[in-house]
């Protein structure tokens, strides 16, 4: 199998959603004359955000939310209907149920629309955690997303490469407040991106943004390598769609490969895994 996946580094301005989607939908233009399949934008790229929000159950007014499926994910459903592309895209999302706030991405595709979602699990307080870890089925493959600080739990990822996922996708959005150290700041989520994706054998679309001192570190890394990261395309300090093409099995899957050479080891960390979702569920 073969696709060309890309990502858009994009800056959202947390006062005006119509004019962050109106930007969006431009990069996806952009994207299909690249030929880009399956395009990522960062996570809440219809709002983007304040730190202070985020820290505060108070400050959840703040943020523009809609129902996923709703009337944003209809406007880029028409937009990946137009470029034959499956397009992720992260917006904060409210429940007509509950009202419940929730840190997603949505996934939509050329034919079939709507697909699904992903609520982050590891979210901040402001919002709710997510609690299903789906992947999705696409013409290219199939698709796994985790959304910024999901990143932190091995097991995420090690669940959606388990459930079939040859491609994993990264909404993200962090940045250094004041523009500095960038890189030093953040080489340890580097170093847990490239771990993922070298633990499961997949792929991994990072699409940051940022703030406007400071923007990068959006890029495509390969699953392989043990020298230096094997990074298929890498953003700078701008906002801009970067892509590469990948190539992959579609039926091969290295973490059932490991499974079936050492069943001991998984059956063991099962144990100890329902060991421990029994104790956290009784206490």
């Amino acid at each position: 199998m073969r696709a060309r996946v890309g990502a858009v580094q994009m800056i959202a301005d947390s006062t005006n959603v119509r004019g962050n989607v109106e930007k969006a939908l431009n990069y996806c233009e952009k994207a299909e004359s690249a030929g880009v399949n399956i395009l990522c934008f960062p996570e809440c790229a219809s709002t983007g955000w304040e730190s202070l929000w985020c820290t505060d159950k108070k400050y959840r007014h703040k943020f523009y939310a809609e129902p996923i499926p709703g009337a944003m994910v209809e406007v880029f459903e028409k937009k990946a209907r137009e470029t034959n592309m499956y397009i992720i895209f992260g917006a904060p999302e409210i429940t007509k149920e509950s009202n419940g706030l929730y840190n997603t991405a949505f996934l939509v595709g050329p034919d079939e629309g709507y697909i699904g979602k992903h609520r982050k699990i590891s979210s901040e307080p402001v919002f709710e955690d997510g609690e299903e870890a789906n992947v999705f089925e696409t013409r290219y493959g199939r698709i796994g997303i985790f959304i910024c600080s999901d990143m932190r739990s091995p097991e995420l990822s090690r669940l959606l490469a388990i459930k079939g996922a040859n491609m994993l996708f990264q909404p993200t959005l962090y940045f250094h407040e004041d523009g500095m150290h960038m890189r030093k700041k953040y080489c340890g989520k580097c170093t847990a991106q490239r771990a993922r994706a070298m633990d499961n054998g997949v792929y991994l679309i990072t699409a940051n943004a940022g703030c406007s001192e400071y923007v990068n570190n959006s890029r495509i890394i390969g699953p392989d390598g043990q020298g230096p990261e094997p990074t298929l395309a890498g953003a700078t300090k701008k906002e801009q769609l970067i892509f590469a093409d990948i190539e992959f099995q579609i039926d091969e899957n290295r973490v059932n490969e490991m499974a079936a050479r050492n069943p001991w080891l998984f059956r063991e960390l099962g144990r100890e895994m329902m060991q421990l979702g029994s104790w956290a569920d009784n206490g």
